[in-house]
């Protein structure tokens, strides 16, 4: 196996397990990890998800479906090796700031990558895509030319990731974002406080399958690039980095 690097694990990743020291194992949240050249985005979407696909948009979400979404974990942004460890530095995250970073140690077993956490104890099991190429890679920095929100975009052979951070007026004041939302003044609050979207597609069409956003999935996307701004559905963000590999 060769040695493990930021550069060696670009492409995209899958988990099939989970294990904490309670003894609770979840082997059926779907976890999918794209790393591009440094940057990263990961959307975990736990088992049961309701039937969303009434909603067509943000506003047709009822407080019940925000409730559920709120379960949702996922997270954009810098990933590095530093002091012998691997280190997820979250830029974009669907719930409020975790009181620990995100670093852990990464080894093989046999085929398996095995990810073990330095501050926190737990243990997970990643697998490479089948079939899906990790190059080219390349990943975008973004900020919004209409009120300076977060994006990250990465792309990796033919699959995609984007996330899209919520409204930065939105301030998380509680530990989860379940809380938060059980803690809305009103379901139109409850929508905007769940309104980070975390999405992975193909590049052929550009087509979204999965995204914490329900509504989102099988949305075609209209992708231009001029200069420094990229063009996606219509609005306009500001390409603050760009990387390839």
């Amino acid at each position: 196996m060769k040695t493990l690097t930021v550069p060696t694990l670009t492409g995209l990743w899958t988990r099939s397990l989970l294990a904490l020291p309670d003894g609770q194992r979840d082997t059926d949240t779907l976890v999918t990890w794209l790393q591009g050249p440094s940057l990263f985005v990961d959307l975990r979407i736990p088992p049961g998800r309701p039937d969303c696909f009434h909603a067509t948009t943000l506003a047709d979400l009822t407080m019940n479906d925000c409730l559920w979404l709120a379960t949702q974990q996922g997270f954009a942004g810098l990933f590095r090796q530093e002091d012998g460890l691997f280190r997820w530095h979250r830029e974009i995250d669907f719930h409020p700031p975790a009181p620990l970073p995100d670093a852990g140690n990464l080894f093989w077993n046999g085929e398996v990558l095995v990810e073990t956490g330095h501050f926190s104890d737990y243990l997970e099991h990643w697998h490479r895509t089948p079939n899906t190429p990790a190059c080219p890679a390349s990943a975008l920095r973004l900020r919004s030319r209409a009120d300076g929100r977060a994006a990250i975009f990465v792309r990796a052979g033919g699959v995609f990731m984007f996330a899209r951070a919520r409204s930065p007026e939105l301030v998380l004041t509680a530990a989860t974002l379940l809380a938060c939302v059980e803690g809305a003044a009103d379901l139109r609050t409850a929508q905007e406080l769940v309104d980070c979207e975390l999405s992975l597609g193909e590049i052929e069409g550009w087509r979204i399958t999965r995204s914490s956003l329900p509504f989102r999935e099988g949305v075609t996307l209209t992708v231009q690039r001029t200069g420094s701004c990229l063009m996606l559905d219509g609005l306009a963000w500001e390409i603050l980095l760009e990387e390839s590999a």
